[in-house]
């Protein structure tokens, strides 16, 4: 799979702008300055401007741990996936706080096929760790594999891992890329839809088929 961003810099979405006006807004009301901000971050002072300005909107995910620290707040709020500014009665402990920047592509078949890789965006995924493993995100397209993998969702694959029988992988098949399970009947290697509106597809010995990763995670209304 075949990364095609492209260099030409594209219009910040609303989640970016977001995030920019609540890092500069927090930073504000903590009474912390630009500079502050850089040195307890180990960044320059223009950095931090920067994430602020929408000049930079791919913010490493350690750099919003930390700002989130200083403001006194979490990375979900930041993100804009929590309204709760303030961290008051909350037990820091039990919430989770690891997430990765992963590359979200534009679409994979959960029907009969498609080849549409094209590179959208970077997002923020909760409950994935910083182990060196790497990661995909991509937008299902169809309902083969409703009602586990919904329409319009967006599943994370796991990269370059073994997709044992059963699981739930990323394929290419002839040139068209499916999110199916893995089945091994009659030594036939089969992908397999939960919509039984749908016809499994043989892996044949001759077949051009590549295995992409694991599924291991769903994301609904991303």
């Amino acid at each position: 799979m075949k990364n095609k961003l492209s260099r030409k810099k594209t219009p910040p979405t609303k989640q970016e702008i977001e995030l920019a006006n609540k890092l500069r807004t927090k930073r504000l009301e903590n009474n912390l300055s630009l500079q502050d901000v850089a040195e307890k971050l180990g960044v320059s002072k223009v950095t931090i401007s920067r994430y602020e300005t929408l000049d930079i909107t791919n913010i490493p995910s350690d750099k919003i741990e930390g700002m989130a620290k200083l403001y006194n707040t979490t990375p979900a709020y930041l993100m804009g996936w929590e309204t709760k500014k303030e961290k008051e009665n909350i037990d820091i402990k039990n919430i989770d706080t690891d997430f990765l920047m992963v590359p979200l592509y534009q679409s994979i078949s959960a029907g009969y096929g498609a080849s549409n890789v094209d590179f959208i965006e970077m997002i923020p995924v909760f409950g994935l760790k910083k182990n060196g493993t790497t990661y995909f995100a991509v937008k299902v397209k169809g309902d083969s594999m409703e009602p586990k993998i919904p329409n319009g969702s967006t599943i994370i694959i796991k990269k370059d891992i073994a997709i044992e029988v059963g699981e739930i992988g990323a394929f290419n098949l002839n040139d068209e890329n499916f999110v199916k399970q893995k089945k091994l009947i009659k030594d036939k290697l089969i992908l397999h839809s939960f919509n039984l509106a749908y016809e499994d597809k043989v892996v044949n010995e001759f077949d051009d088929f590549k295995e992409y990763g694991k599924v291991v995670k769903v994301m609904i209304d991303l």
